[in-house]
């Protein structure tokens, strides 16, 4: 456990692979919460979401459409830039900031099993941003953006 946590310069570490993996994993499973609603199609998930929120008088329809519009297709691009490593850092504060407001409009519902749910998802969001040191696995690291290259301490020359 004394690693944890710690910089590595070597893709092919514990650490690196753990991270890709779960990193891969998570994002498909953003992304496709995307993929299904909108091949369901969009006015079946409007009419999901307003149904959940009928009895919430503060939850207007006029919000609820619009983000349940645009919230499949934000699913599906903040998970194929997770799955992909493309754009980590801004991917995940997204996703976090979305899944802030998914658990937002649960309590409103008063749906404490999802929000724990939804709980999971935060920590799940937490533990990616928190590690993107070990995110040597991916697009960014592969065009020279990842983690690992900013935090790398600068080289004095002579």
């Amino acid at each position: 456990m004394a690693n944890l946590g710690t910089q590595t310069s070597d893709w092919r570490s514990d650490g690196s692979l753990a991270y890709g993996i779960f990193r891969f994993t998570f994002g498909l499973n953003i992304m496709m919460r995307g993929i299904v609603r909108i091949a369901l199609g969009i006015p079946a998930f409007q009419t999901y979401m307003l149904t959940q929120f009928k009895d919430v008088p503060v939850m207007p329809p006029a919000f609820l459409l619009p983000f349940a519009s645009a919230l499949p297709f934000i699913e599906t691009l903040i998970g194929l830039c997770i799955l992909l490593g493309f754009q980590t850092r801004a991917a995940l504060v997204l996703g976090a900031l979305m899944i802030t407001a998914l658990t937002f409009g649960t309590m409103m519902r008063q749906d404490f099993t999802i929000a724990w749910l939804q709980l999971d998802y935060a920590i799940a969001f937490f533990i990616l941003i928190a590690m993107r040191s070990w995110n040597l696995i991916s697009v960014d690291a592969m065009m020279g953006g990842g983690a690992a290259a900013k935090s790398a301490p600068a080289r004095m020359t002579t």
